[in-house]
């Protein structure tokens, strides 16, 4: 093939392949006269045939990936609305869901605690003037929860009201964590008013049956 039809770049490359060092500058006319006149052109047609398919070859084969890659970018503006609108629904989302959040937690906040308190009551026993009772009346307390689907928040302090005055000494020596905390409370609770010994004796008879 004639190296007429090769572009400047293409004309480069043919002399790289035969190791001829191209002269800084060179234009089109300058490098083909440069590759004419040398030995390995006159004495190596195929040689020369060789450099000038691989330069075809290369400069194809760039073409090609500057034109995948202009068509990759012209995709990515084709999507970046699509993007851009996605983003807007899922920002929408997290919005809308926060906003369902706080209304859950506003009406949380609101709940009638002594509505809670009066069906809670209606559903317990009575405190127990046993001590050994404590766990009865405890087990009475945590179904009416149950019923009731008392949020864990108040639980403890509907605890505070039906027990009144018995817990006021109590209380001097709890804690805020305690107080808020209906497990922890009842802890307190159960501490204060531990099982007597006929109470674990009965337990234990009972456990035997």
């Amino acid at each position: 093939m004639s190296l007429n039809k090769l572009k400047k770049d293409e004309l480069k490359i043919v002399a790289e392949e035969l190791n001829l060092t191209v002269p800084e500058g060179a234009k089109i006319a300058g490098l083909k006269s440069f590759i004419i006149n040398s030995d390995v052109y006159k004495n190596d047609k195929e040689l020369v045939q060789s450099a000038i398919d691989y330069a075809l070859a290369e400069i194809k084969n760039k073409r090609l990936d500057s034109e995948t890659k202009l068509e990759f970018e012209r995709i990515k503006l084709a999507q970046l609305p699509k993007q851009l609108e996605l983003a807007n629904i899922q920002k929408n989302l997290l919005q809308n869901s926060d906003i369902r959040n706080q209304s859950v937690l506003e009406t949380a906040s609101n709940i009638d605690v002594e509505t809670l308190l009066k069906s809670v009551k209606t559903l317990t026993i009575a405190v127990p003037t046993r001590v050994e009772s404590y766990n009865l009346f405890f087990q009475s307390l945590e179904k009416a929860f149950k019923i009731k689907e008392v949020p864990e928040q108040f639980k403890g302090e509907i605890l505070l009201n039906i027990l009144g005055e018995r817990v006021n000494n109590l209380l001097v020596h709890v804690s805020e964590e305690e107080l808020n905390n209906y497990s922890k409370l009842k802890d307190v609770v159960l501490k204060k008013f531990p099982p007597t010994p006929q109470e674990c004796y009965n337990r234990f008879q009972k456990a035997q049956k």
